[in-house]
């Protein structure tokens, strides 16, 4: 019996992977492993949202298929969020629920892709940007954030990789796995080189309301213009606490936004209806005094990690966005797979090492901060 083959064309899911490393050393070892590699939001919800979520549970039609697409509740919650959050006038078919950004993110490539087609990467970056493409037979261009130009792209290097086969650019700011932060200026020179040379360019919102000592995400829509050629994903996950309930979003240019319809009609049947009221509720009802209590949470969290990764020979800046750390390992290692390896080996710590995220992560390693670091002295 055969399998597709398809499936040589890329690997497992990166953190599939660390997923095993971690069962293998505890089996091994008798004690649990202080896993900072993913990025799981663990603060949890509001009390309020729980409240509503279960109100809607035992709603009669509860237990019934969703809609395909959205419901008029949650359009009008998302369109008043971006403008209440980002002074930015979205219409009713320029959005899209999804199931995590993520989902959105998986089911692009089937939408804007042709074989032959060319797709822009970051490296580093979310390793879900590259995998989808691949399973696609698409091409794969990455183009680099270094520590020499800031993890920020370099505007001229794009402008050299983009050929008439470009049809899509990955953007992502906050950065995963870099904590690195963007402006609207620079958001607004990617806009215009896309207008000039006609590619698409999806931005990954997903850390916006995770942010520090007074920053602020910008969204890549308040560019004049930006719909003609972009949309942005957002996440449910990260602003809320809602991770797992797979709850998100895409906003922006309407022929996109058909597209990817259009695709999930085959593929799923929609949002349940609980969640979509509970999407709708949470955009309308912004707990404050909550994101707040959960900013702080982190804040105090991100102080911890930094003195106890410093101690082990960790050098990095402290990201004004994002839930992790991406810190440079020590000279006398020869990449971040030994030094994450040893480390999980020697301290029973998991530290995900930078290549997952690409070649330039290779003297690099991403710590998350959302991991329960109390009795982080116990291990470093």
């Amino acid at each position: 019996m055969k399998v597709s083959q398809r499936l040589n064309l890329f690997s497992e899911y990166a953190f599939a992977r660390l997923a095993k490393q971690i069962s293998l050393a505890e089996q091994k070892s008798g004690r649990k492993v202080l896993n900072l590699g993913v990025g799981s939001p663990d603060f949890p919800p509001s009390q309020r949202y729980i409240d509503k979520l279960k109100e809607y549970l035992i709603e009669p039609d509860a237990h019934m298929y969703g809609v395909y697409g959205t419901s008029l509740e949650f359009a009008e919650a998302l369109q008043n969020w971006y403008k209440v959050r980002f002074g930015v006038a979205v219409e009713s078919d320029e959005l899209y629920p999804l199931l995590g950004s993520k989902d959105g993110i998986g089911h692009l490539p089937l939408a804007l892709l042709d074989s032959g087609s060319e797709v822009l990467v970051p490296d580093p970056g979310y390793p879900a940007f590259s995998g989808p493409v691949a399973m696609l037979g698409a091409k794969l261009v990455y183009y680099n954030l270094t520590e020499k130009n800031g993890f920020e792209p370099d505007l001229n290097e794009l402008k050299n990789k983009i050929t008439a086969d470009t049809r899509l650019v990955w953007v992502n700011f906050p950065s995963n796995p870099t904590g690195q932060i963007t402006s609207l200026s620079k958001l607004e020179s990617l806009v215009g080189l896309a207008k000039k040379h006609q590619f698409w360019i999806v931005y990954d919102n997903a850390y916006s309301e995770i942010t520090f000592e007074g920053y602020k995400a910008p969204s890549i829509l308040q560019i004049n213009g930006a719909k003609e050629v972009a949309v942005e994903t957002g996440s449910f996950s990260k602003t809320f606490s809602f991770a797992g309930y797979r709850m998100g979003w895409i906003v922006g240019n309407h022929q996109v936004i058909a597209a990817i319809s259009k695709v999930k009609s085959q593929l799923d049947s929609g949002m349940s209806k609980p969640l979509l009221k509970l999407g709708a509720y949470a955009l309308n009802n912004f707990d404050r005094s909550w994101h707040k209590r959960m900013i702080k949470s982190y804040y105090e969290r991100r102080q911890i990690l930094a003195l106890s990764l410093k101690k082990i020979g960790l050098s990095f800046n402290l990201p004004k966005a994002g839930l992790y750390l991406w810190a440079k390992i020590p000279g006398r290692y020869k990449n971040s797979e030994q030094f994450s390896e040893e480390l999980l080996k020697s301290k029973q710590v998991l530290l995900t090492p930078g290549t997952v995220f690409g070649k330039n992560g290779n003297r690099f390693i991403r710590a998350s901060i959302c991991a329960n670091i109390d009795d982080i002295s116990s291990y470093l």
